[in-house]
């Protein structure tokens, strides 16, 4: 008898741990599918662009910044960011790619687009590779 009340038991939370699993993939899914939604959608408003067009702006943008690589060039390299191998991560976030031909590095940028267009960004974090 205890160990039917024991398995009952047991059941019951193995259900209640399933119920709390299938919550959270149901929320993952949402934010992920809010996510993709918002890549799908030019940045500034009355922008009549793909997404892909978007990103590639922001991205040529970006490349136009060099100053906010943190990282001197060696050997008389110059620091500067590679668009191809950058990208855009979600709506007001870029990964960014530099190089100088000698090292690399990577980092984390905010960027914000004014009601004119212009483009204002923020290094959050940089390392070298």
């Amino acid at each position: 008898m205890l160990a039917l009340a024991i398995t009952a038991l047991w059941w019951q939370l193995a259900e209640r741990r399933a119920r709390i699993a299938e919550a959270r993939l149901a929320q993952t899914d949402a934010r992920i599918a809010a996510i993709e939604d918002s890549l799908r959608t030019p940045g500034r408003p009355g922008s009549s662009g793909t997404a892909q067009e978007h990103a590639e702006a922001i991205l040529a943008d970006l490349a136009r910044h060099p100053e906010l690589i943190p990282f001197p060039g060696l050997e008389g390299g110059t620091m500067r960011f590679y668009p191809a191998q950058s990208s855009l991560i979600a709506p007001g976030w870029v990964y960014g790619y530099f190089e100088d031909g000698h090292i690399a590095g990577r980092g984390l940028f905010e960027y914000q687009t004014g009601r004119s267009g212009e483009i204002r960004w923020k290094r959050i974090a940089a390392k070298l590779d």
